[in-house]
């Protein structure tokens, strides 16, 4: 893949490393190939339903990962197997975005946004 050196993109995913997805190779692919990237995501809990090691829920909390600059917002943890706690996770990271996703990113600009949504769409919201 060719791409132009500079171009700032910002990669919305509620799923990204340390949990496993393929979003992870393409963001890394993508840094290799010139682009400035921002991944703004939730705090991992894939698929244990709690969180990562070294993570809390209600915190903004900036990291990095293969070049790229990682920002995470906070996020209600999946739970096991209940479909209501599913649902809190996935609009948590809705609000998350819609109401903190615009001080996390301030006075940064990016040339396109890149949503990685396995599901449900809505993860989407937070990029608009």
């Amino acid at each position: 893949m060719n791409v132009a050196g500079g171009v700032k993109l910002l990669v919305v995913s509620q799923y990204f490393w340390p949990e496993n997805f393929r979003i992870n190779e393409l963001v890394s692919q993508l840094v290799a190939d010139g682009l400035e990237l921002t991944v703004l995501t939730g705090k991992p809990n894939y698929p244990d339903g709690k969180f990562f090691s070294g993570y809390q829920a209600w915190d903004v909390r900036h990291e990095r990962y293969a070049g790229a600059e990682v920002i995470r917002l906070p996020l209600a943890p999946r739970g096991s197997c209940s479909g209501l706690r599913l649902a809190i996770n996935y609009l948590a990271f809705v609000l998350a975005g819609y109401f903190l996703a615009p001080f996390a990113l301030r006075r940064k600009q990016f040339d396109a946004v890149f949503v990685y949504a396995p599901s449900p769409l809505l993860q989407a919201l937070s990029a608009i």
